[in-house]
């Protein structure tokens, strides 16, 4: 019986470091994921924000030569 309590003991210890280990991977690559997104989303938003003063200026530009 004390075989299989040391044999049970040293699979609940190996069971616990890899279940910390996959914790501790899901959250790196959950934030990981989050730094992708946020630099993905400042970038869409960046090339918008350029996209729109051009498009404004482009406005601007053909209204002096209409008037």
């Amino acid at each position: 019986m004390k075989v299989i309590d040391d044999n049970l003991g040293s699979i609940e210890k190996e069971y616990s470091a890899t279940k910390d280990k996959l914790e501790n991977d899901i959250k790196d690559l959950k934030a990981e994921y989050e730094r992708k997104l946020e630099q993905l989303a400042k970038e869409k938003e960046e090339k918008w924000a350029k996209d729109r003063k051009t498009f404004t200026d482009e406005i601007a530009h053909l209204r002096a030569q209409v008037a």
